[in-house]
């Protein structure tokens, strides 16, 4: 099939260059006029070569969070300037960058241009937008306020997005010095180790203890190391399939929340991101059960999800949020008071907010520090480990009368 490039503007008089694929030239610029594109200044057949060939990498397209907030920060902007929804949803068709996104947006932009209602259509792709956002979406179309929501929906995507971020940067940072640390050893004991040994071996004698202990290891890595390795990458993929079931998910969140430190970390993170989820739906007007129920599918922990579960089961038989949240040994006093206040003031939403900005600025405090612990800690911990390996490889030195025969 012929492939076409072109050149043409968009509504808001930008330049576009591409290409597509199509039987015709008249088919071209039908499709090129679908993708937005008003004004079609060229379209230009491009000659096959038998080195072309396209290689499709949609699989690796997958929508980020960042994706979804970037599209909502820039569709709230188009709104609130007083662009129709739809015009705004086919101008962003062009501007993303992932594929995925934008064959989803091109699919809502002509669900919503045949009269179909915008919640409705990103309903179809819930896998990619949540519970939470077509929730939202679904009521501001009711109440006429989407540029409002959307621009609620932004701001909770990018503070939802900084501590999901600041969490796993505080995880990482050890895990990657580890692994480095681990490569760095190995080398070691794989390349270097066995020079040294060759030598002792040699001169003959008895070798000391610790020098003895480090060239067992060394050989047992050389003959082992692609077992292990492989041993490794089946355990990971064991793991991660374990991990898909209910029973095996919530023990290991129980195990998560339990680790000294990291445990805290993860559930001032948690707490943070139900407050934030429940403020965000509170003030959007959706029903508080509805919003405990997708506040707990948004938990990315086991055990909170199951608290916030009971919770709502409770408020649902009468029951106040503040009364069901202290019935749960999970939520903190802080959270419990404000709801408290909240609840009696009327302003429920406003409370919540202030309680998710205290535990993200709490999380944020403790990734700080965490850092600069670990940091010296791990090069401790690194340099011992090196200067054990060369202080038990040169230790024979000091007794090289005895080794000599």
């Amino acid at each position: 099939m012929p492939v076409y490039s072109y050149k043409g503007k968009t509504i808001f008089g930008k330049v576009k260059r591409g290409k597509v694929t199509a039987d015709n030239i008249d088919m071209a610029k039908n499709l090129i006029r679908n993708k937005g594109i008003v004004y079609i200044e060229s379209v230009k057949e491009e000659k096959s070569s038998g080195l072309n060939m396209e290689i499709n990498l949609s699989f690796m397209d997958r929508v980020k969070l960042k994706d979804i907030v970037l599209f909502t920060r820039q569709l709230y902007s188009m709104i609130n300037a007083g662009i129709p929804l739809v015009s705004a949803l086919r101008a962003l068709e062009q501007q993303v960058s992932n594929r995925k996104l934008k064959e989803i947006i091109k699919d809502v932009a002509k669900e919503v241009e045949e009269g179909g209602k915008f919640s409705a259509a990103l309903a179809k792709h819930k896998d990619v937008f949540g519970d939470l956002y077509i929730s939202m979406i679904k009521a501001a179309e009711e109440a006429g306020t989407l540029d409002t929501t959307l621009k609620r929906l932004a701001e909770y995507l990018e503070k939802i997005e900084h501590l999901r971020s600041k969490v796993k940067s505080a995880m990482f940072y050890p895990t990657f010095v580890l692994i480095i640390a681990t490569i760095i050893v190995s080398g070691i004991l794989i390349f270097v180790i066995p020079t040294f040994a060759n030598i002792y071996k040699d001169l003959g004698g008895q070798l000391p203890t610790l020098t003895q202990i480090v060239i067992n290891i060394s050989n047992f890595l050389r003959d082992y190391i692609g077992w292990m390795i492989g041993a490794l990458v089946v355990f990971i993929i064991a793991f991660k399939q374990l991990l898909k079931i209910d029973k095996v998910r919530y023990y290991f969140d129980m195990f998560m929340l339990k680790i000294p430190i990291f445990g805290d970390l993860i559930l001032k993170s948690s707490i943070a991101n139900f407050a934030r989820t429940l403020s965000s739906m509170v003030s959007s007007g959706i029903n508080i059960l509805k919003a405990l129920d997708i506040a707990a599918e948004t938990s990315n922990n086991k055990i909170i999800q199951e608290e916030i579960k009971k919770v709502k089961d409770q408020v649902e038989r009468g029951i106040s949020l503040a009364v069901a949240l202290s019935r749960s040994k999970i939520f903190p006093p802080m959270l419990i008071n404000m709801v408290a206040i909240g609840e009696d003031a009327g302003n429920l939403d406003e409370m919540l907010g202030k309680v998710a900005d205290f535990y993200e600025e709490e999380v944020d405090t403790m990734v700080d520090g965490l850092t600069s612990l670990i940091e010296p800690l791990m090069m401790v911990f690194i340099g011992g480990i090196i200067g054990f390996i060369i202080i038990a490889m040169y230790l024979p030195i000091f007794k090289m009368g005895s080794l000599l025969k």
